[in-house]
């Protein structure tokens, strides 16, 4: 069992979320280019390269194979169909629009927690998250324009990469953290072997820069995000997923030019709040 460390785990999910905001801006410049599941498929790929010399230097060549198959092979399906949703919806709708609608994950996490891994829900926490939400709302002022389709298919993402994080925290103790990210990097490649012929694009030699950044903030940032629930509970960690808004934001504003408003700022405000409230009362419960 992995000692409970909720800051610990807080920071690792944070600094994934900017790893993870970052790797989409990249995706969306690339997407005029290259089909998103060849983006998602290339970044799975990476991942199982680059990690399996990691793992057989750490751990050995047994760890390439994973113990509990089945449970793995079901988180992998969840995350490779929530981020292949996602970069689907990017076609159709904004980055940051697309985020909102993703944000339905945590509240996945917290309504099912206690069904599905036994964990506690506290009333105050659960007001903490729909506060946060909230926050994302005011941050993204959604008005629903542009193509539908993409709102649907962001929030469907959202549901997967829910499950996709209740599975993390199942699985998170007796395995090397670097072992999972393998693990959930594997099932992916391989579910979207026989799709490869259909969505393949020659990589252009202009985009070998961009997509090596892509695929190498990939590889972090999921490792990062498997460890950090190794460290606390789902329904403690879920919310600073919330931190992604924040990462989105800056992206926006260095990648898209798209500069935050008065009302933006207070949505932020009120995301941070809600996080460290939960932060701070987890803190005094577990000393």
């Amino acid at each position: 069992m992995t000692a409970t460390n909720a800051p610990l785990g807080i920071t690792l999910l944070v600094t994934a979320m900017f790893f993870n905001s970052t790797k989409d801006g990249i995706a969306k410049l690339l997407a005029a280019q290259y089909p998103p599941f060849m983006l998602l498929w290339s970044q799975f790929l990476f991942m199982v390269l680059i990690l399996a010399l990691i793992i057989i230097k750490r751990h050995g060549v047994l760890y390439l194979l994973p113990k509990n198959y089945f449970a793995q092979m079901m988180r992998g399906f969840c995350v490779t169909v929530g981020v292949g949703l996602y970069y689907w919806a990017i076609n159709f709708i904004h980055i940051a629009d697309a985020t909102a609608m993703v944000f339905v994950a945590p509240l996945v996490v917290t309504a099912l927690s206690p069904v599905f891994l036994g964990e506690h829900l506290g009333m105050r926490r659960t007001v903490a998250v729909i506060i946060g939400f909230i926050g994302v709302l005011v941050i993204l002022q959604p008005d629903l324009e542009g193509d539908r389709q993409g709102y649907f298919i962001a929030l469907a993402s959202g549901v997967f990469l829910g499950f996709f994080y209740m599975s993390n925290r199942k699985l998170a103790d007796g395995t090397p953290h670097v072992a999972s990210s393998y693990y959930t990097a594997l099932t992916g490649a391989v579910i979207l072997i026989p799709f490869v012929p259909f969505f393949w694009t020659e990589p252009r030699l202009t985009d070998f820069t961009p997509l090596i950044a892509f695929m190498s903030l990939a590889t972090v940032g999921q490792v990062l995000m498997v460890a950090s629930f190794a460290y606390a509970s789902a329904n403690i960690i879920a919310p600073f997923v919330y931190a992604q808004i924040i990462a989105a934001t800056a992206v926006g504003m260095i990648m898209f030019d798209a500069f935050p408003d008065g009302v933006t700022w207070l949505g932020i405000t009120i995301v941070i709040a809600a996080g460290l409230y939960i932060a701070v009362r987890e803190s005094r419960i577990g000393s």
